[in-house]
């Protein structure tokens, strides 16, 4: 019976037109919609204003230009929104009328509020606590009145809006005190001092509102020592609070996140933290500021979900990440400059943990039909997938099946044999066929089969042992047979040959299109050959060079046959150039009925049956457990969502 050869051909070129961050799939490490209610997932936005004015966009997942409260609402997981409060600041940006501005934005869109006052001109943070350029009189009775002042006066302007903030920092990163030198605590005095500051702050806060919870916010979340010794000494001199406020920057903490490992470690020095402040004082305690790299989010996205993860098992209030939409001059921002969108870091507040995969993340194997098999015309012909996941975060949520680049069903379930399944409605032509299938995941990764060759008979096969070969012009050629992977017989070795010819001697029954294939192996750059009856010319035929000499690919067209009759088909090559080697050529009829034959002698239907038990690997070799998958090497990119 005649043999048939298997190949693979090229794979399929295709890209995710997602944003060229990181190719990855998304856990869910908690479900955000339980808590909504219970934690802050938050956003210090205080730039935004500023960074409108100089025409900065912000780009929602599609790509469209969206106003950013929205991004971060309705896509980015946030229902929080943090913004500083500056005393007389240059420009005006972080002053009173640009943070009512600002909450009246986040007000409509339902968001809830912190603000945390600065009490200066300018950033108040470990280094620098400047008190405003307009407050003279430096003594902590007049200092304490003027926080009074300023404060009430921010939040009665935002009461009288009908705007009422959930949270309201009383200074910020105040890590040695505020409005300095008479709040520094460098000294006793000092500490007393900012003691008597924080309180006139809080008296503020609840004569606007008693239900607006009061935070005292110290940088360096890891240092318990550091906390200790702060709040001690806080509550020594009487100071009131309702809320510890920490910053958790991995970064200013000098703590490594670049592995699962380090990220655990990390966590674990913030919760032992959080955990003594909030048994020690009986107080609850929120992260009002964190981030990371901008161009580590990868790194960023799993420290995020992680903490927030621990925080929400905890307790703890919210987490707030600090302008995220920062994309120049702060490398801690979460947004690409190049697209202008969120990244991966942000998908944390939806409780995503991105893993990074790699280009066999999803396993794909072709069951049936065996590679370039051939079956009887009328046969039925079921084409199958296995389409599986590499890991536990996805599924597979279709597979579509292409015949000859169509699309000839798409499957969302596998059938009971757990396969993915195709079977024409109607028997196909006797013909040459391309056959592959892209699975898509649940997270919209797609994933294709190489591309699988089969054919439909009846077929007359010219090669080199069929009763019509007539040979190599001028005996030139030989058949080789010692090609790596190849699994055939033998095949014509013209590759290096030049003015060479090969002949068959075939009977065309009918006039009409006889669809042709050719299998050829060949490197050189450009090969051309004619393809002749008798003298009459019929076509050219290009063939690309295949990936190494071991590789074989397929190429076919349609022989127009204009009158019945016996005929030399030659297969010419161009000047002074020589053919590829020629495993067979393949020669169809639209009349199954009534097929080519060669030479009068007829070579029959080959009648093979769908195998769903054999499987190759990508050289063609039979597998010889067929429980075994294949892992499809794919050459492509693909990325996340």
């Amino acid at each position: 019976m005649k043999r048939l050869s298997s190949f693979i051909a090229a794979l399929l070129c295709l890209a995710s037109a997602t944003q060229a961050q990181l190719t990855t799939v998304a856990d869910t490490l908690f479900d955000r919609s339980k808590y909504e209610e219970t934690f802050a997932f938050g956003a210090d936005i205080s730039w935004l204003s500023q960074q409108e004015s100089w025409g900065t966009v912000y780009r929602n997942r599609a790509g469209k230009q969206t106003e950013l409260m929205t991004i971060l609402q309705e896509e980015e997981g946030i229902n929080a929104v943090r913004f500083r409060v500056w005393v007389n600041p240059a420009g005006g940006w972080s002053g009173k009328q640009d943070v009512i501005n600002l909450c009246k934005r986040a007000n409509a869109k339902g968001l809830k509020i912190m603000i945390d006052f600065h009490y200066s001109d300018t950033w108040a943070d470990p280094g620098s606590q400047t008190i405003p350029a307009g407050w003279t009189d430096h003594s902590v009775e007049a200092l304490s009145q003027k926080v009074y002042d300023h404060t009430f006066d921010i939040l009665n302007s935002l009461k009288k809006l009908n705007i009422y903030p959930k949270w309201v920092q009383i200074g910020n990163e105040t890590k040695q005190g505020m409005l300095w030198d008479t709040g520094k605590t460098s000294n006793t005095q000092g500490f007393k001092n900012f003691a008597a500051l924080i309180n006139s702050g809080y008296k503020a806060i609840k004569d606007v509102d008693e239900n607006i919870l009061a935070i005292v916010h110290l940088p360096d979340g890891h240092d318990n020592s550091l906390y200790r010794y702060m709040f001690d000494k806080l509550k020594q001199y009487g100071a009131k609070w309702d809320v510890i406020g920490m910053s958790a920057y991995p970064r200013w903490s000098h703590l490594d996140i670049t592995t699962a490992a380090n990220i655990k470690t990390t966590i674990n020095k913030y919760m032992t933290n959080i955990r003594d402040m909030k048994s020690r004082y009986g107080t609850p305690v929120m992260i009002v500021e964190t981030g990371h790299y901008n161009n580590q989010p990868l790194d960023a996205n799993n420290f995020l979900a992680e903490f927030m993860k621990t925080l929400i098992n905890e307790g703890v209030l919210g987490c707030f990440y600090w302008e995220p939409e920062a994309m120049s001059g702060y490398d801690l921002g979460a947004w690409v400059p190049d697209t202008h969108q969120a990244s991966i870091a942000m998908d944390a507040f939806k409780g995503w943990k991105h893993i990074k995969v790699n280009k066999y993340f999803n396993t794909l194997s072709i069951q049936s039909p065996t590679i370039n098999q051939v079956f009887a015309d009328g046969n039925s012909l079921v084409l199958k997938v296995s389409a599986k996941t590499g890991n536990s975060v996805t599924s597979v949520n279709k597979v579509t099946f292409y015949l000859n680049s169509k699309v000839v069903s798409t499957q969302t379930a596998p059938s009971e044999d757990g396969d993915y399944t195709f079977s024409p409605n109607e028997p196909l032509a006797a013909d040459f066929y391309e056959f592959y299938a892209i699975a898509t995941d649940t997270q919209g990764h797609t994933q294709s089969t190489d591309t699988v060759s089969f054919i439909v008979g009846p077929v007359l096969f010219l090669d080199e042992d069929s009763p019509s070969w007539q040979g190599f012009s001028d005996n030139k050629g030989k058949v080789e047979n010692t090609a790596n992977n190849y699994t055939g017989s033998g095949y014509m070795n013209t590759d290096d040959e030049k003015n060479v010819t090969i002949t068959w001697r075939v009977n065309f029954p009918e006039a009409g299109k006889y669809p042709i294939a050719i299998r050829y192996s060949t490197q050189a750059e450009r090969t051309t050959a004619y393809i002749y009856l008798d003298d009459a010319l019929k076509g050219v035929f290009t063939f690309a060079p295949t990936a190494s000499p071991d590789d074989w690919s397929i190429i076919n067209k349609t022989l127009s046959v204009t009158e019945p009759g016996t005929f030399d088909l030659t297969l010419k090559a161009s000047y002074a150039a020589g053919l590829p080697n020629i495993d067979y050529i393949a020669l169809f009829s639209s009349n199954p009925a009534n097929p080519a034959t060669g030479d009068s002698n007829a070579i029959l239907p080959i009648t093979l049956t769908p195998d769903s038990k054999t499987m190759y690997d990508l050289q063609g070799r039979r597998i010889a457990n067929p429980s075994h998958q294949i892992y499809i090497q794919d050459k492509r990119k693909y990325y996340s969502h």
